[in-house]
């Protein structure tokens, strides 16, 4: 992984500025810090002025595991697209899709109910998908085998999405950021994409075997493991690279063809 913030990342975060792209983001870790309690979770002023600003001058999407419902709560501004559930939740997926999922997570919350609250373990109906937290655990080593023990018993089998302090179960089989990324692009007819998260669940879009240079990827937090190109250190710098995405698309931006600072 390469920092973001040397000269040759900053001069292909600019080259961006002069293709149509599409900059997607995740929410939790990316737009706004991680937090004890995940219903807390909200972008700071700063970091929401700084999208809407970005919002008015390219075409921008948020792409989570949170529910677009629940999205909607914490984004004043109105981003081109709200992708939630991992994916599941996209523009034109058919009823029938969203009632499938919907079903089978009724039937497995059903079964994962007995484990709440033991070892702190909490559970987050998505609709859509299931969040299984344990973040507020003291002994999260033991919430973990409670929780493994209880997904053994889910049928259908779920894909299984893991987080920090978080197991994210989804029908298998189901959209991801991936396809969902992959989805956008092609119904906007954009070729070239940016995308910035700090979660395995973000691997399904810093792995996609996509054309060298089409899309331009980022994780928070540098990991040897991880397929994203570059890496910023930690959340707390993501207003720089808005502020930077501002610049690089200001109309008449005397920063064209610049090495980009702030």
């Amino acid at each position: 992984m390469i920092p973001l913030f040397n000269k040759d990342g900053l001069v292909v975060l600019e080259s961006l500025s002069f293709t149509n792209t599409l900059y997607a983001f995740d929410f939790d870790g990316t737009l706004a810090k991680i937090v004890r309690e995940p219903s807390s979770a909200k972008m700071n002023s700063e970091t929401h002025n700084l999208m809407a600003q970005l919002s008015k001058l390219v075409p921008v999407a948020i792409i989570s595991g949170r529910s677009v419902q629940d999205l909607k709560k914490r984004v004043a501004f109105k981003p081109k697209f709200l992708i939630g559930n991992h994916g599941i939740e996209i523009h034109g997926n058919g009823n029938l899709h969203l009632a499938s999922a919907s079903t089978m997570c009724t039937k497995w919350l059903d079964i994962l109910k007995k484990i709440e609250f033991s070892y702190g373990i909490e559970i987050e109906d998505k609709k859509f998908s299931l969040s299984i937290h344990y973040r507020k655990s003291r002994k999260k080593s033991n919430a973990r085998i409670e929780i493994k023990k209880a997904l053994e018993k889910l049928e259908p089998k779920p894909q299984i999405l893991l987080g920090k302090c978080v197991f994210n179960i989804v029908p298998t089989g189901a959209p991801h950021k991936g396809t969902a990324l992959l989805r956008l692009l092609n119904d906007a007819n954009i070729k070239h994409a940016f995308y910035i998260g700090d979660d395995d669940t973000d691997e399904d879009i810093f792995s996609l075997p996509y054309q060298s240079g089409q899309i331009f990827t980022v994780r928070v937090g540098e990991k040897k493991k991880s397929n994203a190109s570059y890496f910023i250190k930690s959340q707390r710098e993501i207003n720089k690279i808005l502020k930077l995405l501002i610049k690089y698309h200001q109309p008449h931006s005397s920063s064209k063809g610049m090495e980009g600072t702030v």
